[in-house]
């Protein structure tokens, strides 16, 4: 039996999270005959690394707090977005991490190439900084990332998350010569996460061990709901409706949702969303 993780005080919600994501791991190594031990070994981050770090800014230091997290290296390089938000923390980002091995090892299965698992967040509230100063902060957050050799084309790859987006990469590129497919990167990366959300739901009803969807083993004339409409909810909800003949009949977001029976235009919802 797997040991539960130790809870400390005065850790934030996400450990809450951290311990879901184990309780999954957990539920998911019953299944497999694993020499004793093992299944520890897989369920937890081989290494999570903070950076503090600080930038002038408005004529005064502000100080800054990241984190990059690597649960898996069975493949490399490892791969994980980088998100900015006020309520990131070092829990959050482990249970991310430990989330990318069970969605590359999807992939894995299906077929299709994986990588090793990483994420990793900076915790700032972007909304509070005008554009030249996230700029700013990012090149130092990848600086900080980049010496301590947390971050590399070989080993470690960063790519956008909530709050990042090209943009970011661009910057973070500059600083480390690694980004856009303009300017280096990988092809796809954009749209990558959505691609996998709709590659998991191919897999899983492909499975002959899971039930079928109205009796069937595809999506094609099934309703779907997508929750979020941002750079995933947006490819998910594309890729499922045109290459799989889903109707997407609700999309929902944070103040509000559209709906349609018949199936919404992904791409004319798109358009008046931007």
């Amino acid at each position: 039996m797997l040991p539960q993780r130790e809870l400390h005080p005065g850790q934030t919600s996400s450990a809450g999270f951290l311990d879901s994501v184990d309780q999954n791991f957990r539920h998911a190594m019953t299944f497999l005959d694993l020499p004793e031990g093992l299944s520890e070994r897989i369920m937890l981050c081989n290494s999570t690394y903070t950076v503090r770090f600080g930038v002038r800014l408005r004529g005064r230091m502000y100080s800054f707090i990241g984190w990059r997290s690597v649960h898996s290296e069975h493949c490399e390089p490892v791969k994980g977005g980088i998100r900015y938000a006020s309520n990131a923390d070092a829990e959050e980002v482990e249970a991310l991490a430990a989330l990318m091995t069970l969605s590359d090892d999807a992939q894995m299965f299906a077929g299709r190439c994986a990588f090793g698992s990483s994420k990793g967040a900076l915790k700032i509230d972007t909304r509070e900084w005008t554009p030249q100063e996230l700029e700013r902060i990012t090149r130092r957050f990848t600086q900080e990332l980049n010496k301590r050799g947390l971050i590399g084309p070989a080993f470690n790859v960063p790519a956008p998350d909530i709050g990042t987006g090209e943009r970011e990469m661009a910057w973070m590129m500059d600083e480390f010569r690694r980004a856009t497919l303009s300017k280096g990167g990988i092809a796809g990366r954009t749209e990558a996460t959505g691609r996998g959300v709709q590659f998991a739901v191919q897999s899983y009803l492909r499975d002959p061990r899971t039930s079928r969807l109205n009796g069937k083993r595809d999506l094609k004339g099934a309703a779907v709901i997508v929750q979020g409409f941002g750079n995933v909810g947006y490819h998910a909800a594309k890729f499922l409706a045109e290459e799989d003949g889903a109707r997407v009949t609700i999309v929902a977001e944070r103040d509000g949702y559209v709906a349609n029976a018949d199936g919404l235009a992904t791409e004319a919802l798109k358009q008046h969303q931007i």
